[in-house]
Order: C-alpha cells, then structure tokens, then sequence
C-alpha cells in the first residue's frame, strides 16, 4: 500500500514530479514551478451566516482578515496574459496575529484535469512540448496533447470546455473553482461534503478577439486600477454532495443542481504592502483547521508534498 506522505498510488515523488514541472517549463529558480507571476492583496472576509450550522470553523462564522493571490497559472514569469490558460486565485484565512489558518486554492477550471497526480504531471509536460502554442491551437495540431487525451479518457469534458473560452478580462471578472472535495465537520458531529468556488460579483466576462491593445501582462495592473475605486468583492460559494458523489476524484464534477450556498463575501482592499513577503508563503489547500477535514481525494494528498519541494527550491 502506497503511503500518501511519500509518493502517489503509482509510486511517484514530490521530488520526481516536480523535476519532471521543471523540465517541461523550465522556471525561473527563484519562481512557483507553477503559477509563476502574482502578486498578494489584502482582504476581508464577511460571513452570510448561511453554512453556520454545517460548521465549527470560526473564520467561516465571523469576520475574518485574509490576503488573496491572483496568479497566471504558467512556469513562465513572462507569460502571455492574453493567451487561453490557467489563471488562480488563492485565500489566506488569518488569525488575530496574521497567520494562516485555511487556504482556498482555486483556478478558472470547472474540475481537475486529471483523475491522479502523475496525470497532471503529463498534462503539463503535453501542454509544453509545443512551446507558445495556445491550448486550441495544441489541440488542433495534435502531438504530445492528443496522446495525453487518449491515455486520459477522464479529462475531455474538462479541458473542452476550457479551450472553449477565450482569456479572462481580469482577475476580477473570472470564477474559481476549488477542484477538491472537502467536509465540513459541525458541532454536534455532523459530517458534509462540500466544495467551494469563487465567483465574482461584477460578473464573468472574457477577453474580446482584438487583444492587441493589451500589455502581455495586463492583469495584475487592471486589476490594481480597478482597486482604486473600491474594493473588487467574491462571492465564496460551496456546494454540497450528496451521498453519492464521488469525493475521491477530483476530474468529476458534481451534478449543478446540487444545492449551493453563499458562504459569505470576500473582499479585496488593497495591494498587501508585504506582498513579496507572502510570495514567500506556500497556499496550500490542505491547510485546515477545525470545522473543515479533508476528503479521500489522492490528488489533494500530493499537492502539500509537491508545493514543499518547489518551496524549498524556489526559497533556497
């Protein structure tokens, strides 16, 4: 039996997969092996009161200080922020002395792309091997993707609807989705399935067809412009399972008529003053507290290992 602090069912490491990131995207040493450019806002979260009774969590149930990273989610610092890809958007929950208590960490994608980590690690290093190519334009043209899609029956549905859409507009006009199951644990024992996504209350728009009038990186400056008039606000929604839906595998999605409930809302002030500081800072999504237990999801279980890997490279 495979032991889910080590390697993944089928034997992979954390070192060996993100070897395998970093031959296929060759980062910058001090950089993310993914999710390379961001930067980190504070905020604010403001609770509904909808999920109290599903919950201990006390940062869910009252207002609680948070900072947030938008991301592009590429190896490349430079990468071209009016191409079709992955964009992020993580959450800090902080305590009374600004430490992390629980991370939400989240993508412009409906599901995971895969249904196990060595998956992933593949999907990445296809999504490389033709260069600057756009996601259509990779799919269009065969090669190392079309093989991927063929071992990799499970992430059709999901990377179609992807390559559908054209780039974000902004950061602040993309959902989020968290991609993982969790539970929410209650005061009397009760035990939920739940997961979360992160929608923006200016609405989703992406990019027209004529982007040449945009700076390859215009998001984080959109953005900053943005934050000069007001806060730029999420709405934090969770879904709940039903006995049923699958917990383990985070390239399902679950039915939408699952019932979903705002959870509260998230809103961005201001660039963090410290947010070279908190690129520092690993977002992880196993990083819990009471009120909140992981799932069986094997995918979920990598993920802390991995990030510790790059970490330590990136911060040494």
């Amino acid at each position: 039996m495979y032991d889910p602090r080590v390697t993944t069912p089928d034997g992979m490491t954390a070192e060996q997969a993100i070897n395998r990131i970093e031959a296929a995207g060759h980062p910058r040493p001090q950089d993310r092996r993914l999710h390379a450019r961001g930067a980190v806002y504070e905020a604010k979260f403001v609770p509904s009161g909808r999920i109290a009774h599903l919950t201990s969590a006390a940062h869910l149930t009252t207002e609680t200080s948070a900072v947030v990273r938008f991301s592009n989610g590429s190896p490349q610092y430079d990468a071209d922020d009016r191409a079709r890809g992955i964009r992020g958007m993580a959450v800090k929950f902080l305590d009374g002395e600004g430490n992390g208590v629980h991370d939400l960490v989240a993508a412009n994608f409906r599901v995971f792309p895969s249904s196990t980590p060595e998956g992933f690690v593949e999907l990445v290093e296809a999504l490389s091997a033709t260069g600057e190519a756009g996601l259509k334009e990779k799919l269009a043209g065969g090669g190392k993707l079309a093989g991927f899609l063929f071992q990799h029956k499970e992430s059709h549905a999901g990377i179609k609807a992807f390559v559908s859409r054209r780039a974000p507009a902004s950061f602040a006009t993309t959902r989020y989705d968290g991609l993982h199951a969790f539970h929410f644990t209650g005061a009397e024992g009760t035990r939920t399935a739940f997961r979360y996504r992160l929608v923006p209350q200016l609405g989703e728009a992406d990019l027209d067809a004529d982007t040449t009038k945009l700076e390859r990186g215009f998001l984080l400056p959109d953005l900053d412009r943005r934050l000069e008039g007001g806060p730029v606000s999420f709405t934090l929604v969770v879904q709940l399972g039903e006995p049923g839906d699958p917990t383990h595998d985070p390239s399902i999605a679950w039915p939408e008529h699952r019932p979903l409930l705002p959870a509260g809302e998230i809103r961005i002030e201001r660039l963090s003053p410290e947010s070279a500081d908190w690129e520092r800072q690993v977002f992880d999504p196993t990083r819990i507290t009471h009120g909140v237990e992981l799932s069986d999801d094997t995918v979920l279980a990598f993920r802390p290992l991995a990030y510790s890997v790059s970490a330590e490279r990136r911060l040494s």
